[in-house]
């Protein structure tokens, strides 16, 4: 008898979650709302082809983004227009490959988990690029070397994006050996691959 309170109390104790199973993103708005949040459900690609296309156009964007803060005048870049800008665009690029990465993960389709590990592969091989911009580097160092003031997140962030530049040894002399030792000397491309050669 006492099993069988037990049962009947554990029972009544446990929540009825089906009536938040059958709740629609509209039901969650207002919280989202209140917490100056968007709340949105994503945009899963179906295909393999549609993988393919979606981290193709990601990259594309982000270089287009790459070039912009590359070309921009020295005397006049800002905050804004070198360090968030690349911050931003490698954001940008890093959801379409943070949704190529769970579908090559939770795909129950072998073809779709394949092409979504090319797809994370190509978004890898852009993303070691990016530290090899000396365009995009000369832009956020001159904006450095105006010595801004700032505090917080955005002083950590362009310190943090400095140093990274200067771990790909983009702050080295340009034909010295000690950049050809960090630095790639060249990019060969094998296929739809980019690989970096050093000497």
């Amino acid at each position: 008898m006492k099993h069988l309170c037990l049962s009947i109390l554990l029972c009544a104790l446990v929540p009825d979650f089906s009536v938040a199973e059958s709740r629609s993103v509209d039901d969650f708005r207002d919280a989202a709302v209140k917490a100056n949040a968007v709340l949105t459900i994503p945009d899963w690609e179906q295909t393999p082809d549609a993988v393919e296309a979606s981290m193709k156009a990601a990259i594309l964007k982000a270089n287009a983004a790459l070039d912009q803060i590359g070309a921009q005048d020295l005397g006049n870049d800002t905050f804004k227009s070198t360090v968030v800008g690349l911050d931003d665009l490698t954001y940008q690029a890093g959801i379409a490959a943070n949704k190529a990465t769970i579908i090559k993960e939770t795909s129950t389709n072998p073809t779709m988990r394949t092409a979504a590990e090319n797809a994370v592969k190509d978004f890898q091989e852009w993303a070691v690029g990016i530290d090899y911009r000396e365009d995009v580097y000369k832009a956020i160092k001159a904006f450095a070397g105006t010595h801004p003031k700032l505090f917080g997140e955005d002083e950590k962030l362009l310190n943090e994006t400095l140093r990274d530049y200067r771990r790909a040894g983009l702050d080295l002399p340009p034909r010295s050996a000690q950049r050809s030792r960090v630095a790639p000397q060249g990019v060969v491309q094998t296929g739809n691959r980019l690989r970096y050669e050093y000497c």
